[in-house]
């Protein structure tokens, strides 16, 4: 697995990591008259955060749609890169809130690293993560509803229907979806006679991120629900 994560590592991840922390650093300089020091570390990786999941959300939609196939290296290289930035912000996090290490995140992120680093040099990966991708179509909203919270207007019919369309992604592509894809993809053959041992790292990593993926729908539900009795 360290090694899978080593292979992560390249001069074009490295660039859009670097650029991910600028353009963080931008959000951060524009918010400092308005939040307290906490809740602008926060709301300026959470701009990236959305914005990446926006642009490899649709660009995998657009890949499945017009084209198929193994995903572009690049966009796969990007990827790495913003989960290197994104590790590095879940290591930090703590510090500037005073709170303990998400295990969960961590190993979301390590394990995605692992993949990304196989997914560089084998099509059959690289083919499937185009479906991976899909999931993160529910990460714009997601932190839309946290910034919207930051600016007191959770019970706005914005704040339920961003909600509402950021619910209803997460249960499509996070949870119903990947059974589907690893189905698809039961065939341990293709994947073997580009490099052995890749299929069983693919099901293996498929089955950690669709449990997390269960493990924060639960807490979803649990937050909207606690929301609810508030309201009422």
């Amino acid at each position: 697995m360290l090694q899978a994560i080593a292979q992560s590592i390249d001069g074009t991840a490295l660039s859009w990591a670097a650029g991910c922390c600028l353009v963080a650093g931008a959000a951060y300089a524009a918010l400092r008259k308005h939040w307290a020091f906490r809740t602008r570390f926060e709301a300026s990786v959470r701009a990236v955060e959305a914005a990446q999941g926006a642009y490899v959300g649709l660009s995998a939609a657009h890949h499945l749609l017009m084209k198929g196939g193994p995903l572009p290296v690049v966009l796969v290289q990007r990827m790495a890169g913003y989960l290197w930035f994104d590790t590095l912000y879940e290591c930090v996090l703590p510090l500037v809130k005073g709170t303990s290490i998400s295990i969960p995140f961590l190993a979301h992120h390590l394990v995605g690293l692992a993949a990304h680093g196989l997914a560089k040099t084998h099509g059959p990966l690289r083919a499937v993560t185009a479906h991976v991708y899909l999931a993160e179509l529910s990460t714009p909203s997601l932190h839309i509803s946290w910034f919207l919270k930051q600016l007191g207007r959770s019970r706005t019919t914005l704040y339920f229907v961003n909600g509402l369309v950021g619910a209803v992604a997460y249960l499509v592509f996070r949870v119903a979806w990947p059974p589907l894809f690893v189905y698809w993809n039961r065939d341990a053959k293709p994947w073997d006679a580009a490099r052995a041992g890749v299929h069983t790292a693919f099901l293996m990593c498929s089955a950690v991120f669709w449990a997390l993926n269960l493990f924060w729908f639960r807490k979803l539900v649990a937050m909207a629900r606690g929301a609810r009795r508030k309201a009422t």
